[in-house]
């Protein structure tokens, strides 16, 4: 039986569908640029390399976190919260690290200069960099160090979950902040924060090399929390227009329509680079307009296989690269790929099943000194 949107809870299934749609992006990509699946350059432009679809991850990540703790918060201490976001990323972060240590062992072994230059970007003090950057993946700064032998090694795409972990620990008091404003004043400090977004982005693009700029645009925290903050915005938006209970079935079908074609027009386009930069307010608008559908209206959506993949698309996005490296190392290329692929998928349903969410259940009741709650596929959706 296919997931339903339900307006009385609240569960929006749409909303952690959309996760691995994004996610896949990012693994199709990341798959094509390491030799693993043919991709013709058209679609790898057009998802610009899944750097939009990590745009996307943190303007959902905002909106399912206001909706799921915006009361808690008004009532209580941060300190659940925090520790619910521990149990939530950290696990998985380990996992994907202990999946790459072997690879990272052999190519030191074996002295694969080729793969340790492509792979993690090394080149000159190999172990001293490695050594370096581990720590900082453990304790998930590597967004904030924007070298490339300190930023890819060992898993390189935790640097986003780095980014991730500042917003949260700015969470409750951005949501404090922005919080009672009125719906007008919220979409007018979302746009504000997003126009010094693009302010800062202009000025590192023209005072510094591509070389690091590219980096401090693409995993700088400070500049990639304006999407954070849309997606604050947005919820905000959601819940007032919710709680005025008038028919929004309507206007959240043309949220919609407009932002996929705002979305599509953008990556074809590309005005301005990096295009994610110009998407982030239609990916809010997106999900918004998600939010406010009061019946499914694209079935598929709300399938109940789709929603337990976008339940696992974080596990997803933290094993696939580990999966990848060990794949290239046992000989899979570009003809039999798409079975490594499948696999990456179906591990991630298993980690997510066997691994990702008895962690989170057993973290917090340690942390908490409690038992944890069952949560709503829309709480589910969280990042």
């Amino acid at each position: 039986m296919g997931a339903t949107t339900t307006t009385g809870s609240g569960a929006l299934p749409a909303l952690t569908s959309i996760r691995f749609i994004a996610a896949m992006t990012v693994v199709l990509s990341h798959f094509a640029e390491l030799g693993l699946l043919p991709m013709r350059r058209a679609f790898f432009d057009f998802v610009d390399g899944g750097r939009p679809a990590v745009s996307l991850f943190f303007v959902l990540s905002g909106f399912i976190l206001t909706y799921t703790y915006r009361e808690p918060l008004a009532t209580g201490g941060p300190r659940a919260f925090y520790v619910a976001r521990f149990a939530r990323i950290y696990p998985v972060v380990l996992f994907g690290l202990a999946l790459v240590a072997p690879v990272t062992a052999w190519l030191l072994h074996t002295g694969d200069a080729a793969r340790l230059l492509e792979w993690f970007a090394l080149k000159n003090a190999v172990q001293l960099s490695l050594m370096l950057s581990l720590p900082c993946q453990l304790l998930l700064l590597n967004a904030w160090f924007p070298f490339a032998s300190i930023n890819q090694p060992w898993n390189g795409p935790s640097d986003s979950v780095s980014c991730e972990a500042f917003f949260y620990a700015l969470f409750p008091w951005l949501l404090r902040r922005l919080d009672g404003q009125g719906a007008r004043r919220v979409v007018l400090a979302c746009a504000a924060v997003w126009i010094a977004q693009g302010v800062g982005i202009v000025l590192i693009q023209s005072t510094l090399p591509a070389s690091r700029s590219g980096f401090l645009v693409v995993g700088l925290p400070l500049l990639r929390m304006a999407e954070f903050v849309l997606g604050i915005g947005a919820a905000l938006v959601f819940m007032s227009m919710r709680a005025r209970r008038a028919g929004r079935h309507a206007l959240g079908l043309t949220f919609v329509c407009v932002a996929l074609a705002a979305i599509v027009v953008l990556a074809a386009w590309r005005p301005f680079a990096p295009v994610f930069f110009v998407e982030a307010p239609f990916f809010a608008l997106l999900i918004l307009g998600l939010a406010l559908l009061e019946r499914p209206v694209t079935g598929w959506l709300n399938s109940r296989a789709l929603v337990k993949l976008g339940e696992a698309s974080y596990s997803l996005y933290l094993i696939h690269v580990p999966l990848a490296y060990i794949a290239l190392l046992a000989g899979f290329d570009r003809t039999n790929g798409w079975m490594v692929l499948a696999f990456a998928v179906w591990a991630s349903v298993a980690v997510f099943r066997f691994y990702e969410e008895p962690m989170r259940r057993a973290i917090r009741a340690r942390l908490n000194g409690a038992s944890v709650p069952s949560f709503t596929p829309l709480q589910q959706a969280r990042d």
